[in-house]
């Protein structure tokens, strides 16, 4: 892939990182109002489901790119280069089909609460919901792309080294 697409992911992955710290400051607010001034931050438990969600995929495809998510290797390190290239290609033609599969069956319910003003929460504290079932569309999409790239680099017989030998280019 491009300097720019690896500049763009790193950018996800670093803005899944701020809205980490972000969780965390209200998580730790919420506990210090709840403990020194008995009054908790009533929407802790709302902003911390969607922002665990949003954070995840948002730093997905960057992980994917640099090829850091939890591999057992034993067995791909026995074969031989080229199937070893096509058994790669092959396993991020499933990770595409399960992103592209997300956005199938998220379409329809992010459009119904788009129309319908759908929200998390409750009368303390709302949050709407479409910007993230939206934004989580967008970036199932993005890892989709990625590992589409990575399922044409396998079947150009490019990812038969062996796994620490691959780097992204």
């Amino acid at each position: 892939m491009k300097t720019w697409t690896d500049r763009a992911l790193l950018g996800l992955h670093v803005a899944g990182a701020i809205v980490l710290v972000i969780l965390t400051l209200v998580i730790c607010y919420d506990v210090a109002g709840r403990l020194l001034l008995n009054k908790p931050f009533a929407g802790t438990a709302e902003l911390a489901g969607v922002g665990l969600v949003l954070l995840t995929f948002m730093q997905a495809p960057y992980v994917i790119r640099e090829r850091k998510l939890l591999r057992v290797t034993f067995f791909l390190d026995r074969l031989p280069p080229a199937v070893r290239s096509q058994l790669n290609a092959f396993t991020y033609l499933l990770g595409a089909a399960f992103f592209i599969a997300m956005v199938i069956a998220s379409w329809e319910p992010s459009l119904a609460g788009w129309n319908s003003g759908e929200f998390f929460g409750n009368d303390a504290f709302r949050i709407p919901a479409w910007p993230l079932r939206f934004g989580s569309i967008v970036l199932w999409v993005v890892a989709a792309l990625v590992c589409i790239g990575f399922v044409a680099e396998g079947m150009r017989g490019r990812m038969g080294a062996p796994e620490e030998e691959q780097l992204p280019e």
